[in-house]
């Protein structure tokens, strides 16, 4: 029995002078997986206690219809006269075009014509003594490329070039370009009373932009021309 203990004895101190010392390491990792507590279930019948009822959705109401609000009618400036401009004539761009009378749609926007000069019918009108505002497009549209657009030139003219302007009733009036202005969009101050005769001729320049879907211009030429003393 003695001989089998010492036999045991010295097996033992063979496999432990075998390994070596234990990494640092291994300490750590078996003093933290002993530090993790153990999970306890959580009983089945306590999470259906605790569960909040959904309860059913409400019925949607049908949709009505919002009544569209309508612009105000369009008031004719101060001493406006029943006659309208009937045609703008520009010789050093070829322009010899008529002018159709338009207002606001029902955001308060300006309506722009596809091929044709607009005059804004709550302007003045020649021989008047106020602001005479025209616009039109600079951009063919792309469904009827061959018509060329009104303003397209309106960007060449220069400092003191000629036009005239036609009432219904046939009489011209002759006016000099005085100012060509880059503005926003936004500066619409260009479209009000001036309190002198002139004529404002706005139209689209600057870089080509998409918006919703459609090709729109960053600024608005302003063409100012004024009466030939």
């Amino acid at each position: 029995m003695m001989l089998l203990r010492c036999l045991l004895v010295m097996l033992a101190l063979v496999l432990v002078a075998g390994c070596g010392s234990p990494p640092a390491s291994a300490g750590v990792a078996d003093v933290a997986i002993q530090s993790i507590p153990s999970m306890t279930a959580v009983p089945q019948t306590a999470i259906e206690d605790t569960a909040t009822q959904v309860p059913p959705p409400s019925p949607t109401p049908e949709p009505t219809a919002t009544p569209q609000p309508t612009p105000p009618p369009l008031v004719a400036s101060a001493g406006a006269s029943t006659a309208r401009a009937g045609r703008l004539v520009i010789p050093a761009i070829g322009l010899d075009r008529e002018l159709f009378p338009v207002g606001l749609d029902r955001n308060r926007v300006p309506i722009v014509l596809d091929h044709e000069i607009a005059w804004y019918q709550t302007s003045a009108t020649p021989g008047q003594g106020e602001n005479i505002v025209l616009w039109g497009h600079v951009l063919r549209f792309r469904a009827t490329p061959d018509i060329p657009a009104p303003f397209a030139r309106l960007q060449e003219l220069s400092l003191g070039a000629r036009l005239t302007l036609y009432g219904r009733d046939g009489s011209g009036y002759d006016y000099t370009v005085t100012r060509q202005v880059w503005a926003r969009p936004e500066d619409v101050h260009y479209m009000l009373p001036q309190g002198r005769e002139m004529v404002t001729m706005i139209s689209c320049i600057g870089e080509k932009v998409i918006v919703d879907g459609s090709v729109e211009m960053t600024h608005r030429l302003i063409t100012i021309a004024e009466p030939v003393r």
